[in-house]
Formats: C-alpha cells, structure tokens, sequence
C-alpha cells in the first residue's frame, strides 16, 4: 500500500510540474486594439506598448483613425485603449465620453509637456511673446496661422479663437493641412528667417531643430502645460486586468519620446523597429512598467519581455 501510495504521489507532482502555466486573462484579451492617431508621439508610445505587449505573449491592432472616431470606437468596443489624450486641450472631445462613462481615463503617461502656439525665437525677439501680441502683427503674418490636420483638438481652438474674435484674432485664418505639412512651412519660413505661428508641442523632434517660443496668455484654453493621459473603453479594467495593469503602469519623458519621434519622422526607422531599439537601449524602464504584471499564459512578464527583445 504505501509503495502504491508512494507512486501515485510522484504521479501527480509529475503532472503538475508538466501542465501548463493558467492563462492570466480570458483568450478575448489576447488580443489588444490601440488607437493610434497618426501624431508622431501618438504612433511611437503606440508601438512601444505594442513591442511590450509582444514580448507578453499578446497581440495587437494599432488601427489609425481620427481623434474623433478613438473616443467613439472605444465607446463602441472596437477599441480597447488610446495612449494620447492630451489635456487640457483634447477636454472638449473626450468630455462627453467621461461624462456617459464611455470611456475611462486611467493614468497619466506623460508630464511636463507643451501645446499652445509657438513662434521662432527671431520672431519673439521681435516682442511676440503672447497671445495678445499676434493681433498686431497679423499682416507680417499674412493673417495665417498654421494648424495640423482637421479635427484636431488643438485646430479647434485656434478655430474657436479666430470666431469669437479672441485676443483679436478674428482677422486670421487657420491653415489645415498635416503634421508634416505645417512643419515643412515652419521649416520654409525659419530658413528665410520669416515671421511664422504654429500649433507647436513638446516632444517633437521639433524643438531639437527649431528655436521654439511657447505663447503666453492662452493657459486657459491650452493649459499652462500639458500632460498625456492614457484612456479605456468602459469595463476593459475588469475583464483584461493583466493588460490593465500594464497600461497604468507605463509612463514615458519628455527625452525619451524626443528620442524616438526623431527616429521615425527624420530618420524614417519604422515604429516598431525605432521603439524597439529604444526599449533595447533603456531595458531599466521594463522594472516599474512590469512590476505584477505577467504573460498571457501566467508566468512573470519582465523576464519574457527581456527575452523578447534579446536582452
């Protein structure tokens, strides 16, 4: 009898040893879908969550859609997150959605950042320096202002501005083109060292090619800074808590979005690739991002993701 016992006993812990670790979430969470709106800090925090996410096991859809159309596909579960709510000025868009509960806002990743409107430092030096400088120099800058693509949350204000004839700006005219298109300009006009204003933000490779100086005076409607929050479709906490967790923990800077925006906007290295090489030069960012948090199939997520990247 207790022979018999004896290999049953080393029966079961053999089969314990051999089963497979339990699946940390349900098979519907293996998959992850980011927004990715197409600014370029947009595409970078998006693909190094996707890089991270890899290495856990998980797969991911980064869909590029509209502003607009993120906060109604999470409202409608054809998302599951979006890293790039920038506040204050992104509130009017995303209010309605916390308002009805459509949408969570989970944590802050990123502080300390700049949008408002800029000019070059040759023009500041100049005496633009606020909001309530550009009314006066409207002619010199034949009455534009130069925005990024239509529906942007920065574009509305200046828009709303212009209408309501704020610091007297309704003699202006917004330029709507692209990211890239408003910085060609920019570019154009720096180098003839001609008065431009510009939505201007930080991070951006940017402000590591121009003498930037951000306008005072429009706190109110831009804030006086600027910080990124990282936003849920309503319930995604509770059915995908693994995932969750991650998403709450990931936090960037200022210099490290700089870094990368730059490798994939000037030196045309893909997203996935760029922000995988960054995570390979910076692996000490996984220890806090990955603390508790595990793989798909359950087994602790940091060695996994390091492994993943080769480290």
């Amino acid at each position: 009898m207790k022979k018999l016992l004896l290999a049953a006993s080393v029966l079961i812990s053999s089969s314990l040893v051999t089963l497979p670790a339990s699946a940390a979430e349900p098979a519907a969470c293996q998959t992850v879908r980011l927004g990715d709106v197409g600014w370029t800090d947009a595409t970078a925090v998006t693909a190094l969550t996707a890089n991270v996410l890899h290495g856990m096991g998980y797969k991911t859809q980064t869909p590029m859609v509209a502003l607009s159309v993120v906060y109604l596909s999470l409202q409608i579960k054809k998302l599951d997150a979006f890293m790039s709510d920038w506040e204050p000025s992104g509130a009017s868009v995303i209010g309605p959605y916390l308002e009805k509960g459509a949408v969570e806002r989970i944590a802050t990743n990123l502080s300390g950042a700049h949008y408002t409107l800029g000019v070059p430092d040759y023009v500041a030096a100049q005496g633009v320096h606020d909001f309530k400088d550009l009314a006066g120099w409207a002619e010199k800058f034949h009455g534009t202002i130069y925005g990024i693509e239509p529906g942007n949350d920065g574009n509305r204000i200046i828009l709303g501005m212009i209408q309501h004839n704020e610091f007297g700006l309704g003699k202006f005219h917004l330029n709507e083109s692209s990211e890239q298109g408003m910085l060609s300009q920019v570019a154009r006009a720096v180098a003839a060292k001609e008065p431009i204003v510009f939505l201007a933000w930080e991070p951006h490779p940017m402000n590591m090619h121009f003498n930037i100086t951000y306008l005072t005076g429009g706190e109110k409607a831009f804030g006086a800074s600027a910080e990124v929050d990282t936003i849920v479709r309503k319930g995604y906490l509770t059915e995908c808590p693994n995932v969750g967790r991650l998403l709450k923990q990931l936090a960037f800077s200022v210099s490290a979005e700089n870094e990368m925006m730059k490798a994939i906007s000037e030196d045309h290295v893909p997203a996935a690739e760029a922000t995988k090489q960054w995570l390979k030069a910076h692996p000490d960012v996984l220890d806090k991002w990955l603390d508790g948090v595990t793989t798909f199939d359950g087994a602790p997520a940091l060695p996994a993701v390091r492994a993943s990247l080769g480290l």
